[in-house]
């Protein structure tokens, strides 16, 4: 069912769907967190200042936080908000970002889980309805969104499945206004997985898959959720009409310290074995004549026979 049907603002000819919220359950925001309480801040009270979805819940995912201020932030937090914010602890050592999101799960009592990053901030009021006119879909496995710098350029509009070795950010960098690879910027549409800086699904269909690969415990788990999502019937989804800025830097470097380092070529070796028939057949909601080293939608040039 559809509520309306209306011409995307500056975009003669491109058309957005406003399907009606059939099941407008309760959405569980799920947030790992340890220290860098600004940022926390930050997103949480964005969070409450401009959601218009008016059913959610928010779980604080608390990771070995050492700094006095991020409990502080905590009781603020829970004061503020008592009867929508909680915090859970999570015993486990590290960093393991699956694992911490499986905790926290269990502790959702919402129909949607939302997976999101403590260093996030909303910028569309109405993120989680268009969130969630597309994971009650029975079709639909995973929901991502637009996430911007901090500059107002993509960070992520989808992921691009096979590129660069293993899965880009198409559109990164472009400028938030630019209307993309065939207007790809301008609606919704099936990709083949999103980031779970941002990404909504339906907790049956989380709880089905088996929820976050722990063994992935940095790199690459919501690319292997995605791709298990839609090995499990699903599509995934990426809507540009919710937008949140993600304050992950554009300048940062790789972690060459060896530990991280080897744990990253494992997590990337393990990957490629576990789905090394999906990596040769492509990603079908790309053209396989792109270039898979870019992730801009340059085409491949490949020498005449």
């Amino acid at each position: 069912a559809v509520d309306r049907v209306s011409m995307t603002p500056h975009a003669p000819g491109f058309y957005k769907t406003d399907y009606t919220i059939e099941k407008p359950g309760k959405v569980s925001i799920l947030i790992p967190t340890c220290d860098h309480s600004r940022d926390l801040m930050t997103c949480v009270q964005s969070i409450y200042e401009k959601t218009t979805y008016p059913d959610f819940e928010v779980i604080l995912i608390e990771n070995n936080s050492k700094e006095e201020r991020t409990f502080r932030c905590y009781e603020q937090l829970k004061q503020e908000h008592p009867d929508t914010l909680k915090v859970v602890t999570w015993e486990g050592k590290g960093f393991n970002y699956s694992a911490l999101n499986n905790f926290g799960a269990k502790y959702a009592e919402g129909e949607y889980l939302l997976l999101l990053n403590n260093d996030t901030e909303v910028i569309t009021p109405a993120w989680l309805e268009e969130m969630v006119m597309y994971a009650q879909q029975k079709r639909v496995g995973c929901v991502g969104v637009k996430l911007l710098y901090p500059d107002d350029t993509i960070q992520h509009a989808g992921l691009g499945f096979g590129f660069l070795t293993l899965a880009g950010h198409m559109h990164r960098n472009f400028p938030v206004a630019h209307p993309g690879y065939m207007g790809r910027l301008m609606y919704a549409h099936d990709v083949y997985g999103v980031t779970a800086a941002c990404l909504m699904i339906r907790k049956e269909v989380y709880e089905e898959v088996g929820g976050l690969d722990e063994s992935f415990a940095v790199a690459f788990n919501d690319v292997d959720f995605c791709v298990r999502v839609r090995e499990a019937g699903y599509q995934n989804i990426f809507t540009p009409f919710a937008e949140l800025y993600h304050y992950e830097s554009k300048s940062r470097g790789t972690d060459e310290s060896p530990e991280k380092r080897q744990r990253f070529i494992s997590e990337v070796t393990r990957f490629q074995t576990r789905w090394k028939a999906q990596l040769a057949a492509g990603d079908p909601c790309m053209n396989p004549n792109f270039d898979l080293d870019k992730e801009d939608f340059s085409f491949k040039i490949r020498p005449m026979e």
